[in-house]
């Protein structure tokens, strides 16, 4: 907690955002918390908190009530005397989380849902913002890439998530998202094992649809 001046200390006491006030912030900050899924949560809670109280500290009425404390902080002083960060950073991380999850909220649902398989299969489950911020930002991008809804590459990343673990290596993947079956996920390992969670008739089908696919003349770049 950083030593404040009393008229510092009387800005930030006094300081109230839309949804909150950052008395409120800090009673979730000084809650305990040590465990990884504990501290995850805190995080994700001060998340949308953190966001208003930026919005509303670069606003003019934040402004406003800043000079009439008589203060002159910057962003970088009022995200480390006010939110109590060391740096813009981390405020800024628990901005794009809070953003993200008003915008799919589906990713945060999956990203819990995956990190208790992991942990209970005995496996490094991270659980932190910092991993979610990059998780959750791969499914984007992927989303973009492929031209998918991000409902559709959540979904596919379930269907992988729950195939049999094993300690080959995967050689080969087929992927084809059938108008019927959905996503169709099929793993082949270097021994030639597969492994899928889809029927024997969504992968038939899915195959004959990708091969009619495949026979449809193509244009080719000059």
């Amino acid at each position: 907690m950083p030593n404040l001046l009393p008229i510092e200390t009387q800005f930030v006491n006094g300081f109230t955002y839309e949804g909150g006030s950052l008395q409120q912030l800090h009673t979730l900050q000084d809650a305990e918390g040590n465990l990884k899924k504990k501290q995850f949560e805190k995080s994700l809670a001060q998340a949308p908190q953190v966001r208003a109280a930026l919005i509303h500290f670069t606003s003019k009425d934040g402004q406003r009530q800043l000079a009439e404390s008589g203060l002159s902080w910057n962003k970088s002083e009022f995200v480390e005397k006010a939110l109590r960060f060391s740096d813009r950073s981390q405020a800024n991380l628990l901005v794009r989380i809070a953003d993200r999850n008003d915008a799919h909220p589906e990713l945060i649902t999956k990203y819990k849902r995956e990190q208790t398989r992991l942990a209970t299969a005995g496996q490094k489950a991270p659980r932190s913002v910092q991993h979610f911020d990059k998780w959750s930002r791969a499914l984007l991008d992927q989303a973009t890439e492929t031209g998918e809804t991000i409902e559709d590459v959540v979904e596919g990343a379930e269907v992988e998530a729950t195939a049999e673990p094993t300690n080959s290596t995967n050689m080969a993947q087929f992927r084809f998202k059938h108008p019927i079956h959905g996503n169709v996920v099929v793993n082949i390992d270097e021994h030639g094992a597969v492994t899928t969670t889809n029927s024997d008739e969504a992968i038939s089908e899915s195959l004959a649809a990708f091969m009619q696919m495949l026979s449809t003349p193509m244009e080719v770049a000059a």
